[in-house]
């Protein structure tokens, strides 16, 4: 589905971990570039939508700290553009709850093994996320575009307070 998934999986997990030694600003635009190309994609695959959306969300404490200010403008842009997407209000949810109500760091460390499932390249699974609290159902709250949503909203909040 995404020939280099685990290479940015690995790019945007040393970002979040904090010893990405390539260039930060650089990585974050190019997610912003995939993302806005599996947006504008048709038909449209939801789940490289999410996996470049949930990409920025993971690495979105560089663009609160250390971006260039209009690489954060771009990444809450982009994210923003995704959490807001029609498609998303569309989209059918009988959730009665997604992994985004919670605090959005609280899931941060399940992102890498998330991305991956996203990108079917795993050697995860969907139930592999019950150990750290999410619904093991394949069209679990994982999944939904509400969730992925709610996570875009929360990182680009989170971006937009911190960076005024």
């Amino acid at each position: 589905m995404i020939g280099d998934a685990d290479e940015m999986i690995d790019d945007w997990d040393s970002i979040w971990q904090g010893y990405f030694l390539g260039e930060h600003d650089e990585t974050l635009l190019e997610c912003v570039e995939r993302l806005n190309g599996a947006r504008a994609a048709r038909p449209r695959d939801p789940d490289v939508t999410a996996f470049y959306t949930l990409g920025l969300v993971w690495t979105h404490g560089h663009a609160v700290y250390d971006a260039d200010p209009e690489v954060a403008r771009r990444v809450v842009a982009a994210l923003s553009a995704a959490a807001l997407d029609s498609t998303v209000a569309q989209a059918a949810c009988h959730h009665a709850g997604h992994p985004c109500d919670d605090d959005l760091s609280v899931h941060l460390e399940s992102f890498e093994m998330l991305l991956s499932l996203l990108a079917g390249g795993s050697d995860s699974t969907w139930e592999g996320l019950e150990a750290k609290g999410g619904n093991p159902d394949p069209a679990s709250g994982w999944r939904c575009p509400r969730n992925v949503a709610g996570f875009a909203l929360a990182a680009a909040g989170e971006i937009e307070r911190h960076r005024r």
